[in-house]
């Protein structure tokens, strides 16, 4: 692999770290939000999921175009959770997208869930823990790519 591959995807990686650690570091107000009722809530939703079943939510609200799928144990824990939501409950839930939430219409980035004033689910740090680890091996590639480009310059 040469220098300036090892660069360039390392580039890719930081900037792939910058914003898991930016989307997943905002407060409750700094999110997108909707309020609706609870028009679909299961643990599946057609093929869905493909792997650790049991561990998913499939929520869709009425005022929110896209069905949300919620990784359950990515919650901190509160004193209310998901599954004891119900058809017809009014929540509040905060969230941002990316461009492949609409052609998929499915939303996997719900940060906060509220009713009432009550937490159901607030999404842990691992999303910017992740982020930090990506940039920490950005500076392992850097400096793996220089160590590389070190060794070529002495064997020219």
């Amino acid at each position: 692999m040469s220098f300036t591959k090892i660069i360039f995807t390392s580039i890719f990686v930081f900037g792939i770290g910058i914003f898991q650690i930016t989307n997943n570091s905002k407060t409750k107000s700094e999110y997108e939000k909707s309020n609706g009722s609870i028009e679909y809530l299961e643990k599946e939703f057609e093929d869905l999921p493909n792997r650790h079943k049991g561990d998913y939510r499939y929520l869709k609200i009425t005022t929110y175009p896209y069905l949300f799928e919620i990784y359950e144990p990515n919650s901190e824990p509160t004193e209310k959770k998901i599954d004891d939501l119900k058809l017809g409950d009014v929540i509040e839930i905060y969230y941002y997208e990316v461009p492949k939430t609409k052609t998929e219409g499915i939303n996997r980035f719900a940060q906060f869930i509220d009713m009432e004033g009550k937490p159901y689910f607030i999404r842990n740090a691992f999303q910017k823990q992740l982020g930090y680890v990506l940039i920490g091996l950005c500076v392992l590639m850097n400096l793996f790519g220089f160590i590389l480009f070190k060794i070529e310059k002495i064997n020219w």
